[in-house]
């Protein structure tokens, strides 16, 4: 036995028929070894050793490093719409829930910036190049049916669907630099998110009233 592997946790063994348990473990082993920005590159080997198992088992449930990092990033982002269900539940206004959701989106980022790096800021190959299986894809679903309602649009309206994707940009925006340059004097995020937030959707209402005309 070399010293690396008597040096290496062991992972007991899952009873028969609890492989997801295994799958979640590795999930949440890499999420830790991503939540550091500054961290090496992720492996499926850096995430055996994290587990206490081998690699191949691993394998088992993820082909390559990309598929894992969707997993982590799909994760990630159903922990990002919990707090903005958290952070509007109790609003009834539907343009205060588009602030109030918009702000938790960028406070989750700045709480997770490893994570957040890999939902957004690291290129994640989709399936199949299908926009439609990102992990990304019901938090974007979600921004765009809260600016609608606001908006008084139906849901699939292509002007508010456009509102929210500039939202999101903004958004995007002020959460990584906050976290690429702390140090700069920014303003603060709250205000910020107001005043970014509210110009938007002042502009779309302008266009609703002048299309309207």
């Amino acid at each position: 036995m070399t010293a690396t592997s008597a040096q290496r946790p062991r992972r007991q063994r899952n009873p028969r028929g609890q492989g997801e348990r295994l799958r979640d473990d590795i999930i949440e082993a890499a999420s830790r070894l991503l939540e550091d920005p500054a961290a090496p590159p992720l492996s499926l080997r850096s995430v055996a050793r994290a587990v206490g198992v081998a690699a191949t088992s691993v394998y088992l449930h993820f082909d390559d490093v990309d598929s894992l990092a969707r997993a982590v990033a799909a994760r990630r982002f159903a922990e990002l719409v919990r707090s903005q269900d958290e952070a509007s539940r109790h609003l009834a206004d539907p343009c205060a829930r588009v602030h109030a959701e918009t702000l938790a989106y960028c406070q989750f980022g700045l709480a997770h910036p490893g994570h957040y790096q890999v939902m957004f800021s690291n290129p994640i190959p989709p399936p199949d190049a299908a926009w439609e299986q990102l992990p990304g894809r019901p938090a974007m679903d979600r921004l765009a049916g809260s600016v609608a309602a606001c908006l008084g649009c139906p849901a699939e309206d292509a002007a508010s669907t456009r509102t929210a994707i500039l939202i999101w940009q903004q958004l995007h925006g002020a959460v990584s630099l906050r976290i690429t340059r702390p140090f700069f004097p920014w303003p603060p995020l709250a205000d910020t998110v107001t005043d970014a937030v509210g110009r938007l959707l002042d502009g779309a209402r302008a266009d609703q009233q002048t299309q309207a005309l």
